[in-house]
């Protein structure tokens, strides 16, 4: 399959989790909850789903914990809305993109103050 349909199926699980963690999920664990990325490995047996949670690190973690302790309501449930010839296993992982970008952005932003100090001198 090419990557072009990978990445469309990749985007129709991320939008059936985003809609089952919305409508089906009363824990509180997934209430700040948001699916920033799948990616399908190349059999469609395997998924990892990135997830950014908003909250301090321990509430990253055991909200982490809870999707991947939830694992199988997510599949039994993608596999009801979508009806996949083969339903991943998926793997959460937590979305540091976020965290990355801010501290490029901080180490940047220091770099500029520096470089405006050294110019006024």
């Amino acid at each position: 399959m090419g990557s072009k349909a990978k990445r469309r199926k990749e985007e129709k699980f991320k939008r059936a989790l985003a809609k089952i963690i919305e409508k089906d999920t009363r824990d509180s664990a997934f209430e700040f909850a948001t699916v920033t990325d799948v990616e399908l490995s190349d059999d469609f047996k395997y998924a990892d789903v990135y997830v950014d949670v908003i909250g301090d690190k321990e509430k990253k973690e055991k909200s982490l914990e809870k999707f991947n302790d939830k694992e199988g309501f997510f599949r039994t449930n993608i596999a009801h809305q979508l009806n996949p010839r083969f339903t991943p296993e998926l793997t959460f992982k937590l979305d540091r993109s976020l965290e990355r970008l801010n501290r490029i952005e901080e180490i940047l932003n220091k770099d500029e103050e520096s470089r405006d100090k050294e110019d006024k001198q």
